[in-house]
């Protein structure tokens, strides 16, 4: 399984339940001073989550 991330790269996803869990953590990670580097990454795990959740519905149709 691949997705396509916020930054065009494709990334082969190998276990979908824990990647999912993973994305999940890691887009509630915040820091009391956000750079611009930390404003993409909370896109960028918001998107990568939600991608996420798409293909494991569309597997489990």
């Amino acid at each position: 399984m691949k997705i396509i991330d916020l930054d065009g790269r494709e990334i082969e996803v190998t276990d979908l339940d824990l990647a999912i869990m993973q994305a999940d953590d890691y887009r509630h990670y915040r820091v009391n001073e956000p750079s611009e580097m930390h404003l993409h990454l909370y896109d960028y795990w918001e998107d990568f989550y939600q991608k996420l959740l798409l293909l494991d519905k569309e597997i489990k149709e």
